[in-house]
């Protein structure tokens, strides 16, 4: 070893993993920031809180992903800066287990994706069979698929205790403690594919409704076209959120997932890889923005100035406001026939 490699200090050692555990807080903590928005201004709403509550959902486990990787690039800056030459730089794979945020990461990769996977079916059923959507989708089966995601990623998180404490709780693995280290390969490739094919196959799902619904618009009758135009609307949301999703949280696992089995990438690599799986969680509200006009409304009445403060007009139900204009006309009808019989004078 030269005598140059020898002078070097831990964090120069490390320079490439601190920045990119830098970023990790960075963008976790936008992530923390722009979710609690999300969740605030849906949760406003009674109407939207049951509309959107499986986008509730997503942005809670956005939430809890950001919150992973704030504690992680935290805790990762603070293990590396305090290294001495005695540091044991090889941990149990248990004891990394049982750190904070390798729990953390798993749950908000896996919950995220079920969501956006239940987000994708229920666009798809509602273009390819709307009559079955209409009779069965409404509140109460939202709140099911919520609960079923929850479960799914608590039971997968257990498992991936479990078996560390069983078959690899001795296993040594490094002091960083990455996912791979504390769950070891096999249910590592297993958050890989939950965590990857989640997200894809909710793109394709949106992707078929959506060439689906703009096929239907152009030949339904001019009576129904609103109804496919709000259709196309959602559909096109939902479409671009797993569009995000599939770009930067899908193909980078895929690199993340060959890189334990096929080919070798760099440590540095790895942390922006990472990276860009927080950044999914932080693009959301801009397409919320653009794409949802609930939102959209309901965000700028927090906006105390400008013309963006005045109050979101209420939504009125078309049956009531006809039945009340037809009362109106019935009453002037009358009106007019008592008018007609009175004598003139």
């Amino acid at each position: 070893m030269s005598q140059s490699n020898v002078s070097l200090t831990f964090e120069q050692m490390y320079a490439d993993q601190l920045r990119s555990y830098l970023l990790y807080v960075i963008i976790g903590a936008i992530a923390i920031f722009i979710n609690i928005i999300i969740v605030i201004v849906f949760s406003s709403s009674s109407h939207l809180r049951v509309k959107y509550q499986l986008l509730i959902a997503l942005a809670i486990g956005d939430l809890i992903n950001g919150i992973a990787f704030v504690v992680a690039g935290l805790t990762k800056q603070h293990l590396i800066l305090s290294m001495t030459v005695s540091t044991v730089t090889m941990w149990p794979a248990w004891s990394c287990a049982t750190e904070w945020y390798p729990g953390l990461l798993i749950l908000g990769a896996q919950w995220p994706s079920c969501i956006t996977l239940f987000l994708g079916l229920e666009r798809f059923a509602a273009v390819h069979y709307p009559v079955w959507y209409k009779v069965n989708m409404n509140a109460s089966a939202r709140f099911i698929m919520v609960v079923l995601s929850v479960v799914f990623s608590l039971i997968s998180l257990g498992v991936a205790f479990a078996q560390t404490y069983i078959f690899f709780g001795k296993n040594l693995t490094t002091f960083l403690c990455t996912i791979s280290g504390a769950y070891q390969k096999y249910y590592t490739t297993w958050n890989y594919i939950v965590t990857v094919f989640g997200h894809l196959i909710a793109f394709g799902l949106n992707a078929s409704a959506f060439l689906t619904a703009k096929s239907k618009s152009r030949l339904i009758k001019s009576g129904l076209s609103a109804v496919m135009r709000k259709e196309i609307t959602l559909v096109r949301l939902m479409l671009s959120v797993s569009f995000i999703s599939a770009l930067l949280v899908s193909i980078p696992n895929i690199i993340l997932w060959g890189q334990s089995w096929v080919w070798i990438v760099s440590n540095s690599a790895l942390g922006y890889l990472y990276v860009s799986f927080c950044a999914s969680s932080v693009i959301n509200i801009l397409i919320y923005i653009f794409f949802n006009k609930d939102f959209r409304t309901q965000l700028f009445c927090f906006i105390p100035f400008g013309h963006w403060s005045k109050p979101a007009v209420a939504t009125v139900d078309p049956i009531t406001f006809h039945n009340a204009a037809m009362s109106i006309n019935t009453r002037a009808n009358a009106l007019r026939r008592n008018s007609s019989i009175i004598p003139h004078s």
